[in-house]
């Protein structure tokens, strides 16, 4: 995997309100919608990520020209979405889609690139408002989508994953504990704490970043360092206490306060880790706070239970990330 660090990239603009009610009027919605930069991790040499920011920008204005043809021509011919879809499944879903509904806009907010050799992984948050063709009702729909795209002549979509089917990996983080252990080399085996910066320290090879890395990820990292000192190193990495990833619920919970994110988890999940709701909780006005790098002091993003709980909008129930705020407002 190609070494990374972060730039500022402009993308396309981004809602952000999470969860509006479905009665919510089209303009109403395109107007909560801001322009923004989005923070995206990238290598040295850019190129490659700004091309497939402009591949994926090209993907979403596609979606919602409301064209099969042009839609379906960005993914592989062995494409599967969600696990178990094929192309001609994606296609027909799409269809169904643009049928029933008219799409006045689809937007991702890209979290992530991680560059492999042949593919790039990329996790992004999206957003989609829509009309209902037959009653006039406006949906917001919001969500995270994980796209694995193969580079050849051109970018072609090979996997794409919506929410649930997402399958997460515990990313490393500072304060993490980490056990290190070479194969037939015990004085190349340690446990140790991610510094606060990032990195870790190794015997031969000297630092090493694990900090945004998967387990998977930092072991290859490690067996390429190693392989200028021992014949085919063979290397495992286990997160031995996850200290780094953090929510914070407060408000009208029962037991509000800090909790360690050990595994994925969606908002109700984590208002029932907080006790639920106190008798004075206003549960359709939970207020979601999430920082990045271009918004330090946070995006609001506003979340009502009752669409939920209904299934008006399952969607609304995200996926927290390490670092959001959860405020239960008072009535």
């Amino acid at each position: 995997m190609i070494a990374m660090r972060h730039i500022i990239i402009p993308l396309v603009p981004m809602l952000t309100v999470i969860a509006l009610s479905p009665s919510i009027s089209s303009q109403a919605a395109q107007k909560s919608i801001d322009k923004a930069t989005v923070s995206v991790t990238t290598d040295e040499n850019p190129t490659v990520e700004i091309e497939l920011i402009n591949f994926l920008n090209a993907f979403a204005a596609a979606y919602k020209k409301g064209s099969a043809e042009e839609y379906i021509t960005f993914y592989s011919t062995t494409a599967i979405e969600n696990g178990l879809n094929s192309l001609d499944k994606i296609k027909a879903n799409y269809l169904k889609d643009i049928m029933s509904n008219t799409i006045t806009a689809y937007e991702f907010e890209i979290y992530e690139i991680k560059n492999f050799e042949r593919y790039s992984i990329i996790d992004v948050a999206y957003n989609k408002v829509s009309v209902n063709k037959s009653n006039g009702e406006n949906y917001n729909i919001n969500g995270d989508i994980r796209i694995k795209v193969v580079k050849g002549q051109g970018f072609k979509i090979e996997t794409i994953d919506y929410d649930r089917y997402i399958k997460n990996e515990y990313v490393i983080g500072p304060e993490d504990i980490i056990e290190i252990s070479v194969w037939k080399s015990p004085d190349l085996s340690n446990a140790m704490i991610v510094r606060s910066d990032g990195m870790i320290s190794l015997p031969l090879i000297g630092e090493i970043k694990a900090k945004g890395r998967t387990t998977k990820e930092l072991k290859e990292v490690i067996e390429q360092r190693l392989e200028e000192y021992k014949q085919d190193p063979v290397v495992s990495v286990i997160v031995k206490e996850a200290n780094s990833q953090a929510i914070y619920i407060m408000g009208e919970v029962a037991r509000p306060g800090k909790y360690l994110l050990r595994s994925e988890l969606r908002m109700l999940q984590a208002l029932s880790l907080a006790g639920g709701f106190t008798p004075g909780a206003n549960k359709d006005n939970i207020i979601i706070l999430r920082k990045s790098l271009i918004n330090p002091e946070g995006k609001r993003m506003r979340v009502r239970y009752s669409d939920i709980i209904s299934g008006k909008n399952p969607e609304a129930n995200i996926l927290i990330r390490p670092g959001d705020t959860i405020l239960l407002q008072p009535y």
